[in-house]
Parts: structure tokens; sequence; C-alpha cells
């Protein structure tokens, strides 16, 4: 078991279970994670992380990329001063950070999600890592990976749907050959947020909503904004009230009222509206 000391806040429970993040299961104190090659248990006790590596390399500079602890929370909600609303879910979740996951592991997840819920989604992640992924064993128990580009490049589009991933199906098989052929999801990063998304949005099957998840979680683009079934809620009910009902022009709103960190807004209000800080239905 390792440790890592922390001098900011985080929350390692409100991270993993905000909704942003799919590659992990509940185990005694704590949870088990996986990202591309790395399989690590992890848990916290006040300001120490408790890690003990399972496969691939996990050191603390690893663990400082991954849940970006170097973002700096206050000073970022401070901007948001006057919000007594978003404050509010500051205060209840301080702590939760946005986690900076693998573009390809990201852009998988948010696929899954379409049309979907978090149990279903992190079950069809599971099949997909069992029936196309590396697997690993470790002191006798085995651990699947999720699936590279040419990993499910290899997959048929039969084998895709048996896997019971539905209509979704059809996206990752159009998908993985253009990743795995070259296309570098990793150089989006260094474009502005309008070119990284008009990228995106290129990609068969991926609209607006997906898009913007897999800049945020993935791309360090923090300005995007994606717009769920919660997130229109409460824009309509607490920010824009009685005047656009258009998603893609309230998530433009709403970017433009939250500015460079908008991200970090939207997932405080998503977990907060999830976990009842909405009133009405």
């Amino acid at each position: 078991m390792e440790f890592l000391q922390l001098s900011v806040p985080f929350s390692l429970e409100n991270t993993i279970e905000c909704g942003q993040f799919f590659q992990w299961t509940q185990v005694q104190h704590g949870y088990l994670i996986k990202s591309v090659d790395k399989i690590f248990s992890i848990s916290q006790t006040d300001k120490t992380l408790h890690y003990e590596v399972i496969s691939g390399q996990v050191t603390p500079d690893f663990l400082n990329y991954f849940f970006r602890l170097d973002d700096p929370l206050d000073e970022i909600f401070s901007k948001w001063s006057d919000d007594n609303f978003l404050q509010e879910a500051y205060q209840q979740y301080r702590g939760l950070r946005i986690i900076r996951q693998d573009p390809w592991e990201c852009l998988v997840s948010f696929v899954c999600s379409m049309a979907s819920n978090i149990p279903r989604i992190t079950g069809n992640i599971a099949t997909l890592s069992r029936q196309f992924g590396k697997s690993v064993f470790v002191n006798g128990d085995q651990h699947f990976l999720l699936p590279s580009p040419g990993q499910f490049q290899k997959a048929s589009l039969d084998d895709l749907y048996d896997a019971g991933i539905g209509f979704r199906a059809k996206y990752l098989h159009r998908i993985a050959p253009i990743v795995s052929n070259g296309l570098s999801l990793e150089q989006l990063r260094l474009r502005s947020y309008e070119e990284a998304k008009a990228s995106l949005l290129s990609f068969y099957g991926i609209g607006d909503k997906v898009a913007d998840c897999i800049l945020l979680f993935s791309l360090d683009h923090l300005s995007a904004f994606p717009t769920d079934t919660w997130i229109l809620k409460i824009l309509r009910q607490r920010y824009f009230v009685n005047s656009v009902k258009s998603p893609t022009k309230l998530a433009s709103l709403a970017r433009e009222r939250f500015g460079d960190y908008a991200g970090y807004a939207q997932q405080y209000l998503f977990h907060y509206a999830r976990n009842g800080g909405i009133i009405e239905e």
C-alpha cells in the first residue's frame, strides 16, 4: 500500500461517483480503478490517499494528473461568489474534481452513455472489456482492460451488437477504424474548443452532449458544458427562466456565463441536482 498526502481539497467519493467516469467498481474501503493499462485500488482517509498498484505504472505524478489535483478549486469557485445556488453545491461537494481520462476510453464511455444510465453504462463497458479487451492476471485474479481502437476494429458489427450495447454498436464500429488508422484524439487538446468540438461532431453518432463530455473529461477543455436532463432543468429553473428552450442555446449561454471553467460549474450542478438539489420536476 502506498500513500499520497493531499494539500488541496479533494473528495475521492464525489469525484468517482459523480457520473463523469465509469471504469470503477466499489471495493472494501474504496474503489478499483482502470485506466488504459493501469489498474489500482484507492481509498481516502481525511487528507491521505491510500493506493495499491495492481497493474501498470501508478505514481503520485499520475494521480495528480488523473485527478487534476493542481486545479485551484477555491479560486475557480470564487469567480462565482454571487451565485448562491452554485456556492451551495460547492460547499456540499467541495473537493469534487474533473477526472482527466484517456480520450479514447472517454469517447467509448460516453457513446455507451447515450440514452442510458450509470449502472447500464458501467455494465456495457465491463462487457466490452471482457469480450474484446486484453486480460491481465495478477495474483490469480483476472482483470479486463477496455479495448483499444485496434481491438475494437477487429470486432464485427454483429459482435458488438451481441455484446448488448444496442444502437451504440454501429457508432463504435464506424469510429474505431478512424482512430485506429491514425486520427489523434490527443491533438484535440491543442485546438480551440470550437475546432475540437467540430472534429468530434464529424464522427458518426456523436452529438453536442457527448462531444462536450469528451472535451471536458479527457481533453482539458474546461469551458465545455455538457447538457443532460438534470442540467437543462437547472438552467431553465435557476439561470435562464422562461427565456430559452433550445439545449444548444442553453449550453452556449451557460458557457458565456461561467467562462473558462464552465465545466466545473456544470459538474457540481449536475451532482447537486442528482442528489436532490433541484426543487421541481
